[in-house]
């Protein structure tokens, strides 16, 4: 977006938003973290516009006028710029004298004046929040304030509402660190957990009954020149945001948020590894044991996702007189099960804790030479990037000269290692240029699918016959029945990769 010359700045916004249940507001205020400082509290009625047609909605803005007390404030923000775990938009404020927006400041900015007439004269109150706020500016380290905001109260979509309980963090100036420290400082404090979700995010899901849908990751545009410790930190940052952009949609029970924080989780333990030669041993194991356990929490979730809505009804399709729907019952109630199980980990300290102390870690070693990183962080990634893609891409290749034998433990090491491959090549990708790794990602992820239907069909099996119990028998028959179907589906899957595996060791590295 432009800006010509003589329009004002326009600022950003750098915040981190924590979500804490009811009753833990006392505990914060309490804090001698917060309570040494001066507050002062308001409260805010916000009432957001937009036009019949969304308008502003789809070109990705929000409206709103803000009253406390006699002040009124008009403001525009963007949408969240790439992923992150801080959240950073674009906010145009202005300060008005009347309930309803001025739609004619929007054109005193360039990139405004479009939308400024497709809404002019076309507005209409979507939803209101009703927030009592509580205001702390914190002076940190490194010469670093940050506002801190309780928010208490709620939004209100027509009869819909929900509650609000949050606690906004926003950097005024100075380190991210410290802003990241100070979350941390608070969350051990009362139980808070992260959520990208904004008031109009939550105001729109209100209004409309739509949950927000799950978010794919972005691929980290690295520059060519950038030092390693730089590009580590933008990358791992990178697959936060793509984890904490579907929290929300995972807690509303989104299955495909449940397998995009699993990517997220993967892609994360996946870039440790790939530099793990060069970083803080102690440090790399903590935060990949932790990754790996939140691993086998969501995953267990993918796998009942997969055989409830993608496995069973495939096979119904495929054997009508095989009474495999009788399995859904019971495999719905495991289904719910780790959803719960999942959901109680997002909800839960550890979780966000890791989120925080990884993003504290990172920015302190990309800032510090020679701190917690390897002395080959501190020089150009380019020029780390082939030894390090090396040593996963003869790793890979060794575990393929293997998968002709087709044990199941073989292949189960060949297609971890070809993710590996995937997601670390992907991430560098920015170094030789996306549409040069185009080819070597689209082969090592369509053999690494394959492998897949190989390795849910195994799971399949497994699933299908743990739901035998004594006390039900009856699903013996429609579980041997998917079983063996599902067996029938890997072996045709694994004949597939065979006759693909020889492309792949014919591809040359394009980091050479």
């Amino acid at each position: 977006m432009s800006r010509r010359v003589g329009d004002p700045v326009v600022p950003r916004e750098i915040e981190l938003k924590l979500h804490f249940p009811p009753g833990s507001r006392n505990l914060l205020e309490a804090s001698a973290i917060l309570a040494a400082s001066e507050s002062r509290l308001c409260q805010q009625i916000t009432t957001y516009y937009d036009t019949p047609d969304c308008a502003l909605s789809r070109a990705g803005l929000s409206l709103r006028v803000r009253q406390s007390g006699e002040t009124r404030i008009q403001t525009v923000k963007s949408l969240v710029y790439g992923q992150s775990l801080a959240a950073i938009r674009k906010e145009f404020a202005w300060p008005i004298d009347q309930d309803w927006p001025e739609v004619d400041r929007l054109a005193e900015f360039t990139e405004l004046a479009t939308i400024a007439q497709l809404i002019r004269n076309r507005l209409e109150p979507v939803f209101v929040t009703d927030v009592h706020r509580t205001t702390r500016l914190l002076h940190l380290a490194d010469d670093t304030d940050v506002e801190v905001a309780i928010d208490v109260g709620q939004i209100a979509a027509g009869t819909a509402c929900s509650l609000v309980s949050e606690l906004e963090l926003e950097l005024k100036r100075g380190n991210i660190r410290q802003m990241y420290r100070l979350a941390a400082d608070l969350q051990q404090i009362a139980p808070m957990w992260i959520s990208a979700e904004s008031k109009s995010e939550r105001g729109w899901h209100l209004r409309t009954g739509q949950t927000e849908g799950a978010r794919r990751a972005q691929i980290t545009n690295l520059g060519r020149r950038v030092l390693a410790a730089d590009g580590l930190r933008e990358i791992i940052d990178l697959k936060l945001g793509h984890l904490v952009a579907n929290i929300g949609p995972t807690l509303s029970g989104n299955p495909e948020g449940v397998h995009q924080i699993r990517i997220a989780l993967r892609g994360s333990r996946a870039v440790l590894s790939l530099f793990a030669g060069h970083l803080d041993a102690t440090a790399v194991a903590r935060f990949d044991d932790a990754l790996k356990h939140f691993g086998l929490v969501f995953g267990e979730a993918r796998d009942w996702d997969v055989f409830c809505l993608q496995t069973l009804p495939a096979a119904m399709s495929d054997l009508p007189a095989e009474r495999i729907w009788d399995l859904h019952p019971a495999a719905e109630v495991e289904r719910q099960a780790a959803h719960a199980t999942v959901r109680a980990a997002l909800l839960g300290p550890e979780f966000t804790a890791l989120l925080l102390s990884m993003a504290i870690w990172l920015d302190a070693g990309s800032a510090q030479p020679n701190g917690l990183v390897g002395e080959r962080m501190n020089g150009r990634l380019d020029r780390l990037a082939p030894s390090l893609l090396n040593r996963v891409a003869r790793k890979t290749k060794k575990y393929s000269q293997q998968a002709g034998r087709l044990s199941e433990e073989n292949l189960h090491r060949l297609r971890k290692a070809l993710k590996k491959l995937f997601y670390d090549v992907e991430d560098l990708s920015g170094l030789f240029g996306y549409r040069v790794a185009k080819k070597y990602l689209h082969r090592c992820g369509a053999l690494g699918a394959l492998l897949g239907v190989s390795t849910d069909a195994v799971a399949t099996q497994l699933l299908a016959l743990n739901l035998v119990t004594e006390s039900r028998q009856d699903l013996a028959q429609p579980a041997g029945a998917l079983a063996k179907w599902s067996a029938r589906r890997g072996r045709r899957a694994r004949k597939k990769f065979l006759v693909m595996l020889p492309g792949f060791h014919d591809l040359q590295p394009i980091w050479s």
